[in-house]
């Protein structure tokens, strides 16, 4: 087998593993007419979550997650009737696509030495070669997108504005999509919560990839930390 199929073989292994990085691209968009709320102002944040497929309980996780990111920003939270702002977050997973590919095998050609009797009485030596050929060996893989985005709103606004007014009435948003062999979407939500918080009151002016470690020590905090939220 050669090189190329080598690596192709060991970034397929690795792809299905799940070991790889978990890359979550983002783009995030800042009002120019309406302000941020400023960290640490007693701004309180009111979190409504939506899933789909739809699912309850993990809708109240992703929720109490979210105003545990906001805390640790500075922000209060608490019930969206008497919030100053609403943050609404809805997440998702496809059914998973399947992609057939191949990788290409070369075998190494080969000689073939062979020995004959002769009528005449002599032995006689006829090596024969066997060129090289390359064939293709088939493969396929299923990955699921995961969707996640984040939208403020100032609640009074909000409340007043129709359903086709609403961008006018948007603080800030961010779209966050990763893909992955998984469809843990439980688990895969924290690095999308992750990622979509490191821009949390900016513009990133164009879609930014953010490059998380399966480990990464800010995924697995809020993974093991939520339990231990008040619901």
């Amino acid at each position: 087998m050669g090189r190329t199929a080598l690596s192709l073989l060991l970034s397929f292994c690795a792809f299905l593993a799940g070991c790889s990085n978990q890359d979550v691209r983002v783009t995030a968009y800042l009002s120019e007419d309406l302000p941020f709320p400023a960290a640490g102002s007693q701004t309180r944040i009111g979190v409504v979550t939506k899933s789909s497929p739809e699912e309850p309980l993990l809708e109240s996780e992703v929720r109490r997650k979210i105003e545990w990111l906001l805390e640790q920003r500075d922000f209060e939270v608490g019930p969206v009737e008497d919030s100053d702002y609403l943050l609404t977050a809805f997440f998702a997973i496809d059914s998973g696509r399947t992609v057939i590919k191949s990788y290409p095998v070369y075998e190494p050609g080969t000689t073939i030495t062979s020995h004959y009797f002769t009528g005449r009485g002599r032995w006689v030596t006829r090596t024969t070669f066997f060129p090289g050929r390359t064939f293709y060996e088939p493969y396929s893989y299923t990955y699921f997108t995961r969707h996640l985005v984040l939208t403020l709103y100032e609640r009074k606004q909000w409340e007043q504005a129709g359903e086709k007014d609403l961008a006018d009435v948007t603080v800030w948003r961010a779209r966050a999509i990763s893909r992955g062999p998984s469809s843990d979407l439980r688990r895969a939500i924290d690095y999308l919560l992750v990622a979509s918080f490191e821009y949390f009151g900016q513009d990133t002016g164009e879609q930014v990839q953010v490059t998380l470690p399966a480990s990464d020590k800010r995924a697995k905090t809020l993974r093991e930390h939520y339990r231990t939220i008040k619901p």
